[in-house]
């Protein structure tokens, strides 16, 4: 696994709001075979920054306005230990379709949250791997609405917080949400 982070020249890459074409982008630059199930989750942090985990090295020369990379291994973190983590997603539920015997997880139809209920779904996605002690929120803009999320929380299972930053967290994935991004909080 590979946790990269690209340097980009704001001027010549592609814009912030272009989710899309920058998925494109990072897809063909981690893996140019449109038919392979390499994993590749990415995050547009800021104008000039974009996070890339994948499964092979991405040849970041390839992403628009790309000059400079570091790569590294994703970090690893032990049960109890507190972190500070991030996240760009677009928080979406089901609507409209209820359990019944014979249909216990009914398809419903996926609408965007609305904030009172973004603390709920943190804690519902990251159930078992950690718990989520503060969180704060930016609205990023798009459809649905993409949020960058911010805060602290303990780890409650090393093993289950690796598989979801591998994973990925929610809705649009191709499309630079979900990344899960961790570091070490420094000790107050």
């Amino acid at each position: 696994m590979y946790l990269a982070r690209i340097s980009l020249n704001s001027k010549r890459s592609t814009p912030m709001e272009q989710w899309a074409t920058m998925g494109r982008a990072v897809r063909q630059a981690v893996d140019p075979d449109p038919d392979s199930d390499a994993r590749v989750l990415w995050a547009r942090v800021s104008p000039t920054t974009l996070v890339v985990s994948s499964d092979t090295a991405p040849a970041w020369g390839k992403i628009p306005g790309a000059y400079a990379a570091t790569m590294q291994p994703p970090p690893r973190h032990t049960e109890g230990e507190t972190i500070r983590w991030e996240l760009i997603a677009a928080p979406t539920g089901q609507r409209g379709a209820e359990p019944t015997a014979e249909d216990p997880r009914p398809r419903g139809k996926r609408v965007a949250l609305e904030e009172p209920e973004f603390e709920g779904w943190l804690q519902a996605k990251t159930a078992g791997a950690l718990r989520v002690t503060s969180a704060r929120w930016k609205r990023l803009g798009g459809r649905p609405a993409r949020y960058h999320f911010t805060g602290e929380a303990v780890v409650e299972d090393s093993e289950a917080l690796q598989e979801l930053c591998l994973g990925g967290i929610g809705a649009g994935l191709s499309t630079g949400a979900g990344l899960l991004l961790t570091s070490t909080a420094p000790n107050v």
